[in-house]
């Protein structure tokens, strides 16, 4: 593989940095990102943020307000799945824009859909 120029690198840079940020979130949430990005990021890399914050908050309740952990956790369950709806949402949608063929954009809306199907019942009968 060819050593990347310093022009690349810096263009990856620039592209990098603008992960996380709001016009990024619009991107991800119109499908206008690629199939990757849309499906690992959109489904897990925002989760890395999500997840330390929700066991923080779950253990300050079941310390302090163990009455209000299952609503949390309800509420967070409901919250996944209604993001992971979005997250569907934008994949097909990127899927169209780029005419993705194949078994793994396929795949990849499934097992987005088994995963909002899932969290939407946790919510439900926690």
């Amino acid at each position: 593989m060819a050593e990347l120029t310093e022009r690349e690198i810096e263009k990856i840079e620039a592209e990098r940095a603008k992960i996380f940020t709001a016009p990024w979130f619009g991107d991800l949430v119109a499908g206008r990102l690629g199939l990757g990005d849309t499906f690992w990021i959109g489904n897990y890399g925002v989760l890395l943020g999500v997840v330390p914050l929700v066991v923080l908050i779950s253990g300050l309740l079941y310390a302090q307000l163990p009455d209000l952990l299952t609503p949390f956790l309800r509420l967070f369950a409901a919250a996944l799945g209604l993001w992971r709806l979005v997250t569907l949402r934008a994949l097909a949608k990127a899927r169209a824009r780029l005419g993705a063929r194949g078994a793994w954009p396929i795949v990849g809306l499934i097992w987005t859909l088994g995963e909002a199907i899932t969290a939407v019942v946790y919510a439900a009968t926690l």
